[in-house]
């Protein structure tokens, strides 16, 4: 059995942001206490820090297997759900937790945190407040629930909460952060940024501030700041009035023609706000650095993409050569599925997404391929491409609305 000073000593680890020290030391006191379902909570903690995620999940759940009764493993099985956004899964655990103990803030701040990235504001704030009831001071729930109210438009109570926060933890980095995301949202995208960084600073790995920055200095542009702005407001809506917002949009602009621009604009920065920012950001010196390892490879393959189809379209116009200009089009509507399955965090429907797309890109290649041996059914077979590339936008975008 481990003394309550080596448990320590692995907590203290983890509070300094030394999650390997942190899992080398766990990992070492498991060998004497291999039952210990504490132990097997702070390593799951040490992985989900280190962003090995399966990992983590799979040692939360053998905690929960050893002490069924222990409710920090469901809470730490949440957050590791949560953080791969198996929002469903993490929501049965926490609500597991929660049950076996209300009364702890950190279980509500992760609910509150699950109800916010589902779009469910109100439910979201009811959690923040929640675990304030229990810990006025808890300085997460403080953060969780300024930006409900933010997005609310509540945004002098916003403040308020978010002055409160600095107030009890002035180093605090997800506060920090906080304070950016709350500042981008109102389209002060110079203050977020230097909230931001303020907020790496405090802690330099925090993916949080990392996607923030990112966010802030992308809100430069005038065309992406509206954009966020616009879906920021999209989310105080609910799951149903978004579908119907864009649904009604699009049959609004076929009975009003000078509409069609704007809701083609919307349509199209829905896709490709993300990849297309992105690569104009790695044209600024500081920006380049923000982008994570995958950004930047997601950002090299649609660039890739968009350039060779726009390069094959312009050839294929200006001589004349129409498997070219069929190459191009075919190119340019792979960006869908490509730009669709990276933003799919749910295995199932990346796996989906990707089979999608990989069967898209053959009947395009067909349809060239026949059209330039001149062989019959290459008019089929690309109206065939154009058919299941608009039927995977109207699917994979009404799931993300």
């Amino acid at each position: 059995m481990n003394s309550s000073q080596d448990l320590s000593r692995v907590q203290l680890l983890l509070q300094h942001k030394r999650p390997q020290d942190a899992e080398q030391e766990a990992r070492r006191l498991l060998q004497q206490d291999p039952e210990n379902g504490y132990l097997q909570c702070l390593l799951a903690l040490a992985l989900m820090e280190q962003a090995r995620l399966p990992e983590a999940q799979e040692a939360a759940q053998h905690a929960i297997h050893l002490a069924p009764e222990n409710s920090f493993a469901f809470y730490v099985l949440s957050a590791t759900l949560q953080r791969q956004h198996e929002l469903p899964l993490a929501l049965e655990a926490i609500e597991e937790a929660l049950a076996l103990d209300p009364e702890d803030a950190d279980y509500h701040h992760v609910l509150g945190l699950i109800r916010f990235q589902q779009g469910q504001l109100h439910g979201a704030l009811r959690a923040a407040e929640a675990g304030l009831a229990v810990d006025p001071t808890h300085v997460d729930c403080l953060g969780l629930r300024a930006r409900c109210l933010s997005r609310l438009g509540r945004t002098t109570e916003a403040s308020a909460d978010l002055d409160e926060a600095l107030r009890q933890s002035p180093t605090d980095a997800g506060t920090h952060a906080d304070l950016g995301w709350v500042a981008l949202e109102r389209g002060r995208a110079k203050d977020a940024a230097r909230h931001f960084q303020e907020a790496l600073r405090l802690n330099p790995t925090s993916d949080y501030a990392r996607e923030g920055l990112v966010s802030a200095l992308k809100a430069r542009f005038w065309l992406y700041n509206w954009f966020y702005r616009f879906m920021v407001w999209t989310q105080t809506l609910s799951p149903g009035m978004r579908q119907g917002l864009f649904i009604g949009m699009f049959v609004l602009s076929r009975f009003v023609p000078v509409l069609l621009p704007l809701y083609l604009v919307l349509v199209y920065m829905s896709w490709f706000a993300e990849p297309l920012f992105n690569s104009l950001l790695r044209l600024n010196r500081y920006g380049r650095f923000a982008l994570s390892e995958e950004d930047t490879r997601y950002s090299n393959q649609f660039m890739g993409l968009l350039l060779g189809g726009l390069a094959l379209l312009a050839v294929g116009h200006f001589s004349y050569l129409a498997p070219l200009t069929t190459a191009g089009i075919v190119g340019l509507g792979l960006l869908f599925p490509l730009v669709g399955t990276q933003r799919q965090w749910h295995p199932k429907r990346r796996q989906q997404s990707k089979w999608f797309g990989l069967g898209l890109a053959a009947v395009g290649a067909m349809a060239v391929g026949t059209e330039a041996l001149g062989q019959p059914g290459s008019g089929p077979l690309f109206l065939a491409f154009l058919g299941g590339t608009l039927v995977y936008v109207w699917v994979m975008g009404l799931r993300s609305s």
